[in-house]
């Protein structure tokens, strides 16, 4: 009798199949078609609306220093107070010339009319009258210049008060208490506006010629038909709009470029001047495009292209034509169309032609975070 031992029992027996492996799991968002409007972005510095130097007008010693450097200031409100001895000095000498020139204004009347009564009836002769009208206007031109030594003055010693000449923020003291200062010296100390807050950038001088050939409307017509908007220096969008409101009437020969100014609301004080920011000035109307998230582009030497997915599940690679950014996303020129689905996370395990699982996001426009279906939270925003 025969015996099938197990070696050849295992050779007798059909190996089973290898597991067939799960296609991977990637991210997809669907495109959508949405109103892209004709943009453009410059870099700008902010600059302050209003700048006034605390300068003094008088040569004089600092006594009091009446602010804390980088705080708010009201109009009118006195900031530095001067030494005013001299000034008080000087002004109470003036006023007791201007007395003693209207003695003698008086006296000069008095003497003239005299004299005036008496050369009627041929007591005196016109040469001593004439002396007497003479003596008479030269008491008159000194009151006037006592009079106008007293107004100097008593300017002198208002100037030894310095105020603020508008609402605004004070910066950084120049001069301590104790020194002595004068208009030569320069500011003590610098008040500015910055609200509103200028921003201020330069367009091309071939762009501005043909903005004024396309359109001869003054900047005030044309500020209403644009949209302006700041990115800050963190990245992060700034929180109010801006108008157009200035155009310089000449060129700068040295750069060919023609200064431009916006104004932009700033009543947190968000804005400082001096800040190099990025200025987007975009049409208030456009045309529907499609938009495809930026980490879903990839480039090689042949250009960017974008791994789809189909109604089969399967990746297709396409390479696209991008125009300007919006947010996170780019505007997708040629090559995709409303409706396709592409891979925006998972790019690493898959390849052109293989079956994938996708998982519907929902991408953020502005900020690139993607939720999925239900809202919550995706990796992208873990990892933010």
């Amino acid at each position: 009798m025969a015996v099938c031992t197990p070696f050849i029992v295992a050779g007798c027996s059909e190996s089973a199949p290898p597991p067939r492996a799960e296609p991977p799991s990637v991210s997809v968002v669907t495109l959508k078609s949405t109103e892209v409007r004709p943009s453009r972005d410059f870099v700008a510095r902010t600059a302050a609306s209003a700048k006034a130097g605390l300068t003094p007008r008088i040569e004089a010693e600092i006594r009091e220093i009446l602010f804390r450097e980088g705080s708010r200031v009201s109009q009118g409100q006195v900031l530095v107070r001067l030494e005013n001895t001299r000034a008080n000095a000087d002004l109470q000498q003036t006023r007791a010339e201007l007395t003693a020139a209207r003695a003698e204004l008086e006296s000069a009347r008095k003497n003239l009319e005299r004299g005036e009564d008496v050369a009627g009836k041929g007591f005196l002769s016109d040469a001593d009258l004439d002396k007497l009208k003479d003596r008479f206007n030269a008491a008159e031109s000194r009151l006037e210049t006592a009079g106008a030594a007293v107004q100097k003055a008593d300017l002198n010693l208002e100037y030894t008060e310095i105020s603020a000449p508008f609402d605004g923020w004070i910066g950084r003291l120049n001069y301590d208490v104790g020194a002595v200062v004068s208009p030569a010296s320069g500011p003590i100390a610098e008040v500015l506006v910055t609200d509103p807050i200028y921003v201020e950038f330069q367009l091309d001088e071939s762009d501005y010629v043909a903005f004024r050939r396309a359109d001869n409307a003054g900047i005030e017509d044309v500020a209403g038909t644009l949209s302006l908007r700041l990115t800050l220096p963190d990245g992060e969008f700034y929180n109010q709009n801006g108008v157009l409101s200035f155009a310089d009437v000449q060129t700068n020969e040295s750069t060919g470029t023609v200064n431009m100014r916006a104004v932009f609301p700033n009543p947190d004080a968000v804005l400082l001047p001096g800040l190099y920011v990025t200025l987007r000035v975009e049409g208030r109307a456009g045309a529907a495009q499609v938009l495809v998230p930026q980490v879903a582009i990839q480039e090689t030497i042949e250009g960017k292209f974008v791994l789809v997915v189909g109604n089969d599940q399967t990746v297709s690679q396409r390479f696209i034509k991008t125009g300007p950014r919006l947010g996170a996303m780019l505007v997708a020129e040629s090559g995709l169309e409303a409706g396709e689905r592409v891979i925006v996370e998972g790019l690493q395990k898959v390849r052109t032609g293989i079956t994938v699982s996708p998982v519907q996001k929902q991408m953020n426009v502005e900020t690139g975070v993607l939720v999925d279906s239900t809202g919550s939270a995706g990796e992208g925003e873990a990892e933010q």
